[in-house]
């Protein structure tokens, strides 16, 4: 629900900003929205954004079941390895310990969301972009679209820039959902709070997002 929210409100700067990353028309916000105002018109603003409600939905579902998850379990083994030690490795006559308890169980969380829900959904990020971006030659229908990737480019067109994806969802999914859950978690302490209103959990969210997004667009562009 939060992401099918969010690209329906905003998919008319998500068009803007998918154009100005992969170099199509204008390199500014307010000539991007404009030169999609006189080919497509209102329309144009919302291009790929039914591809893209269908790409966001599975996508957040999964990354947050995976976040929580991921969390969840380790923190449960966290818990055991101060009991029990952290694991080892035997090398020859060497044996080492991992510092695994010195990880964010947060961090980790974030990390394999991202991860999971990009390799799961790739495909439709594809359909997405293309659908954004080169309206003349994909047409509008998502099946149709679908077919003319598949037959000029095969399975493998619908995990192009697989590769690269996962560097650029990484170094984002690990901030956002540290930050955001480290804040959230010492705003309470210091308040005195057991949960937070509307305002605070949008600033936080937003700041969290800003900084997230700043560390890792570089690696989106690419």
């Amino acid at each position: 629900m939060a992401g099918a929210m969010t690209k329906a409100v905003l998919a008319p700067l998500e068009t803007i900003r998918t154009r100005m990353v992969v170099g199509v028309g204008s390199k500014q916000i307010f000539g991007s929205f404009m030169e999609i105002m006189e080919h497509n018109g209102w329309q144009g603003l919302w291009a790929g954004n039914t591809i893209n409600m269908i790409r966001i939905i599975p996508t957040q579902a999964i990354e947050l079941d995976t976040f929580e998850c991921v969390k969840w379990s380790m923190t449960s083994a966290q818990e055991r390895w101060k009991e029990d030690s952290s694991p080892k490795i035997q090398l020859g006559g060497l044996t080492i310990e991992l510092p695994l308890h010195l990880l964010s169980p947060i961090a980790v969380g974030g990390a394999a969301a991202g991860i999971v829900s990009t390799l799961v959904c790739h495909p439709l990020e594809v359909l997405k972009d293309r659908l954004t971006v080169n309206r003349e030659a994909y047409p509008s229908s998502i099946a149709l679209a679908f077919n003319k990737i598949y037959r000029t480019e095969g399975v493998g067109g619908l995990y192009t820039g697989l590769c690269p994806t996962p560097v650029g969802i990484l170094p984002y999914s690990t901030c956002y959902y540290f930050m955001y859950e480290t804040i959230k978690t010492s705003y309470c302490r210091a308040h005195e709070k057991k949960s937070l209103s509307h305002p605070e959990l949008l600033i936080i969210g937003a700041l969290s997002s800003l900084t997230a997004s700043t560390i890792s667009f570089p690696l989106e562009v690419a």
